[in-house]
């Protein structure tokens, strides 16, 4: 298991916040909260809506601020979470969100050898490639939180959402292909604990310039988006003339169990602190789609509080599994994989069919085992054709268990592993 930052003696942690510190000053200036946010929102009268977390009541308050009292109330505190956008009736929601000026990335288990050797690399991979340099570093304790400030505020119009989202987890996904952080993929919105403020450990979260703002469309091409252009407050928004927009209809997909039970391994084996509740939402909504009773559901919720729980700085209760099976009805099948991916913070395996639906990638899987056979004059393995050959189990067990592993097929169907072995691989070569 990876060595995690957090796991290490109070000491150490201590010793790692203060050597990122010092390694940030040489790299950057140290500049106060109010510089980061004015430079972010650029009115400091703005109001916005700030969140404050009850740990004993195991909920997050929204208090409406504007930025000068909201840095000034979490200046003492390590309860006070501010994000990068502004919303509607000041409700922080992806649907209410109004004005992004900034993408915050998080991470976690940040050690300071290796930060040292990005920057010394003027924040390229190990291997060279260049990636986006943030405008602002804060030092959360044992993370980072990456600041990538706009040179303007971006209207998040419904049209945009999905190139905005697609963005964000791009930016995160590359930027944590570095070995010292463990990457910590939430929305483009998510609130994090005020710059200027305290961490969990009580110590400051300390700022530090690093950077340039980007022009939003500039990022979005240094990670990989093409062709995409993110329209400006006063950019009109074009329409082909003549052309009316048709509502797109949402189409639900639906899998069987085995993703279920899938989704339930990896959420014990996975998820980390951070995206504990939100995996649990996402397993709910998988559940449904699976086809999966709300009785099993909540049993296989339950088995992961002691997982979840154990080591964690805060303690998942009970009463989260209730509000989290509140996903679990009709809006489920319309959930896209990558909102899933996102809440549980780890990506799902794909099944490799080289672009073809499951049907056809079985046909073609069963039309090679026919014409293996005729080529060999006998069926694989001696046994007769139509006689429920060995082949014909396998393929039809990794059809009703798309994210099935090789274990589980040798143990529900009773063969040997060099059998099961032998098909699995030609099945998921074809």
């Amino acid at each position: 298991m990876e060595k995690m930052l957090r796991d290490e003696p109070i000491e150490v942690i201590r010793e790692q916040y203060d050597e990122k510190n010092m390694i940030l000053s040489q790299f950057g200036e140290q500049v106060s909260a109010w510089d980061l946010y004015e430079t972010i929102f650029d009115d400091l009268e703005q109001e916005i809506p700030v969140v404050i977390i009850d740990e004993d009541e195991n909920e997050k308050r929204i208090r409406t601020m504007t930025i000068s009292d909201a840095v000034e109330f979490g200046s003492v505190r390590n309860d006070t979470l501010i994000g990068g956008c502004t919303y509607f009736n000041n409700w922080i929601s992806k649907k209410s969100a109004k004005s992004l000026y900034t993408f915050i990335i998080d991470y976690d288990n940040a050690y300071s050898g290796v930060l040292l050797n990005a920057l010394q690399n003027d924040w390229k991979s190990a291997n060279g490639e260049p990636f986006p340099k943030p405008t602002y570093i804060v030092n959360s304790g044992t993370g980072l939180h990456l600041y990538f400030v706009m040179t303007e505020p971006i209207p998040v119009y419904h049209s945009m959402t999905q190139n905005i989202d697609k963005l964000y987890r791009a930016l995160a996904i590359q930027q944590s292909r570095r070995v010292y952080v463990q990457t910590q993929i939430q929305w483009f919105g998510q609130d994090f604990r005020c710059a200027g403020g305290l961490n969990k450990y009580d110590w400051e979260n300390t700022v530090f310039r690093i950077g340039e703002k980007w022009d939003i469309d500039d990022l979005g091409k240094a990670v990989g988006l093409e062709d995409v252009h993110f329209i400006r407050y006063g950019e009109k928004r074009q329409k082909k003339k003549g052309e009316r927009r048709k509502r797109q209809k949402i189409v639900g997909w639906k899998t069987d169990r085995a993703f279920y039970d899938y989704a339930l391994r990896n959420c014990k084996e996975k998820t980390t602190e951070g995206h504990r509740y939100l995996s649990m939402c996402a397993l709910s909504v998988i559940a449904y789609k699976c086809g999966v009773d709300q009785d099993e559901l909540e049993r296989g919720l339950e088995s992961l509080l002691p997982v979840y729980n154990k080591g964690a700085v805060r303690q998942i209760k009970p009463k989260e599994i209730q509000s989290a099976m509140k996903m679990y009805n009709e809006k489920a099948m319309a959930t896209p994989r990558e909102s899933l991916e996102h809440w549980q913070g780890w990506e799902y395996k794909p099944i490799k069919r080289n672009g073809r639906k499951r049907a056809i990638h079985l046909k073609i899987a069963r039309s090679t085992l026919e014409i293996m056979n005729e080529a060999e004059g006998k069926t694989l393995q001696g046994r007769k054709k139509g006689s429920g050959s060995k082949a014909d189990q396998v393929i039809q067990w990794i059809s009703d268990h798309p994210e099935g592993k090789k274990a589980d097929c040798i143990r529900e169907t009773g063969l040997s592993k060099p059998t099961v072995y032998k098909y699995w691989d030609e099945v998921k070569k074809s």
